[in-house]
């Protein structure tokens, strides 16, 4: 397991002989780069052994169809400029929802009611979360319902 201490950036991104990308540092990186939008009620599923398409599942809450739009941008190209392109990205023209394939990582981008319907968290209620020490308060205890 990596250490949460780390950061992240585009030489965390390379491949380290069969063991491949450290996902669990990328996944902390898409976080942290939700937030520089905003993104709100970030978290980081860890599906590691549950399923076989990904190691983590990211889920955030935007403000507006835009911002959903802005923060799947913002992801894609700050990871693409590190050299690590998404693999496919859905839901960036509707804008209540954007879903963005970087392989063992997927985020997930919803308004506030996308996010309750879809209710991801519920999903995977079993599944470990990341723990995230440096995340900004002010992002964080939105909603009325104080799952996400």
């Amino acid at each position: 397991m990596s250490d949460p201490s780390r950061q992240g950036g585009p030489d965390n991104y390379t491949l380290e002989g069969t063991d491949g990308v450290d996902t669990e540092l990328l996944a902390r990186d898409v976080v942290h780069l939700t937030w520089d939008l905003k993104g709100l009620n970030s978290c980081a599923i860890d599906v590691r052994g549950r399923v076989s398409y990904t190691d983590f599942v990211i889920v955030c809450t935007a403000t507006a169809d835009r911002h959903v739009q802005a923060i799947a941008r913002h992801v894609m190209n700050s990871l693409g400029a590190a050299g690590f392109d998404s693999l496919g990205s859905e839901g960036l023209d509707s804008g209540n929802w954007a879903l963005v394939d970087f392989g063992d990582v997927v985020l997930h981008i919803f308004n506030g009611e996308a996010r309750r319907e879809y209710d991801l968290e519920r999903v995977w209620v079993d599944a470990p979360k990341l723990e995230f020490e440096d995340a900004p308060k002010d992002l964080y205890g939105h909603f009325e319902l104080q799952q996400f």
